[in-house]
């Protein structure tokens, strides 16, 4: 298995839920994170916090995905501090709950700038580094929504396809730079994380889940490549 010490990565969504488990799992194997959310307060307090809880680092850039200038900053902030970019977790991602008769166009534009647009810019700002190291993983976080049409969730379920198309695509322009693209594709997660273990409701993922799925793509060898990852609560 690989190791991830000293490794770099980037998580966007990364204050809260599922960005925060898989942030927390990563600084257990020692790696540095970046954390990513439009919450600047909570943003540094959770920051703070995995530090102090170590081995790895974490840092906090306050940053909308949806903006190109903020995603760029991101990563330009990851490069300052840290020297590397070794991955990134597109974890951002929202829904609205509209038919798509009843659909208003802001709600749809919403949804896919925030989980499709920000995943492709978020990506953007970091492919440059990781072709230069010839080397890196990139792991969206996607759905079941991904490969299965809901309904009152059009938007949502758009997006998502939309993001395990751009993955599949993407993959076929960088596997030269040894660059691994994967999709996660999950059902309900519990979110948040409930106090004890009488709490977890049944037939739902738990966010510790969702992290060891991370891992366990991470520390791969370099020879294997996962294909997209369904989850699904048991």
């Amino acid at each position: 298995m690989e190791s991830i010490v000293g490794k770099t990565i980037i998580i966007t969504g990364g204050a809260s839920g599922i960005g925060l488990g898989i942030a927390e799992a990563l600084i257990a194997e020692g790696a540095n994170v970046v954390l990513s959310s439009r919450r600047s307060d909570l943003l540094m307090e959770q920051a703070l916090q995995l530090s102090n809880k170590g081995p790895g680092k974490a840092i906090a850039v306050a940053a909308d995905v949806r903006s190109k200038n903020d995603v760029q900053r991101v990563a330009q902030t990851a490069l300052e501090r840290f020297g590397r970019i070794d991955g990134l977790i597109n974890n951002s991602g929202l829904g609205v709950q509209d038919s798509i008769e009843d659909c208003p166009e802001e709600n749809w534009d919403l949804v896919m700038d925030t989980c499709a647009k920000g995943t492709f810019l978020m990506t953007q700002a970091v492919l440059p580094t990781l072709r230069q190291q010839q080397s890196g993983h990139i792991i969206n976080i996607a759905s079941q929504a991904a490969k299965n049409g809901y309904a009152n969730a059009g938007p949502y379920c758009a997006a998502k396809f939309a993001v395990v198309g751009f993955a599949a695509a993407l993959q076929e322009e960088v596997r030269q730079h040894g660059i691994k693209v994967h999709s996660l594709c999950p059902g309900l997660v519990q979110v948040p994380k409930p106090l004890n273990d009488a709490d977890q409701m049944a037939g739902w993922l738990q966010v510790e889940d969702m992290a060891n799925a991370v891992l366990y793509v991470l520390q791969q060898p370099k020879r294997v490549f996962l294909e997209n990852i369904g989850l699904y609560g048991f």
